[in-house]
């Protein structure tokens, strides 16, 4: 049963560092705790610790390898979402403004040039079913209505992640994150 949970863990742990340095996709931080505690079930006995100094050896590095997963910024994408899912509803557009100012502001994107700039649109989330109110910036960017939208990326493989903040009689209604 041990060496079940310890392949188990190294399973979980793998699946990790592939969603963290392959893909650059964060994985939760509450998600590492139950394999540490897998890896612990699954390699300490109850002996002596002498008796088992090479099974907390090897604990205390698949630890230390944990949290390095979890602590180092693989992408940009990483302090991205912290730094985004710091903003909490009530806040004003200025503090917004502050926690962000590293940030890319806008979408990134051109508006549609052949449809007329009056016309009201409709840009659907499809990852989370959300609708927002589409509109032009004087530049021709395309904007989100009553938003401020974030990019942590300019080019490459994350220059579409949104992180959208929704504003509501002036204080955060919403925030979400739309991948690229």
């Amino acid at each position: 049963m041990r060496m079940f949970l310890v392949i188990l863990a190294s399973l979980v742990l793998a699946v990790f560092a592939l969603c963290e340095v392959v893909e650059g996709y964060p994985v939760p931080g509450w998600l590492y705790l139950p394999t540490a505690i897998l890896f612990a079930v699954g390699i300490v006995r109850r002996a002596p610790a002498p008796a088992q100094i090479g099974r907390l050896a090897a604990l205390a590095m698949l630890l230390a390898a944990i949290v390095v997963l979890y602590s180092v910024p693989w992408s940009s994408r990483k302090p991205f979402l912290r730094d985004l899912y710091r903003i909490k509803p009530g806040m004003t557009e200025a503090e917004v403004r502050q926690i962000m100012a590293r940030y890319q502001e806008g979408t990134g994107w051109p508006s549609n040039p052949f449809a007329g700039v009056s016309v009201p649109r409709t840009l659907h989330d499809l990852g989370s079913s959300t609708a927002y109110s589409a509109g032009v910036s004087p530049s021709g960017e395309l904007t989100l209505s009553n938003s401020l939208v974030f990019r942590h990326a300019m080019s490459g493989r994350f220059d579409s992640d949104w992180g959208i903040v929704s504003f509501s009689n002036g204080r955060v209604a919403t925030v979400s994150f739309s991948p690229d």
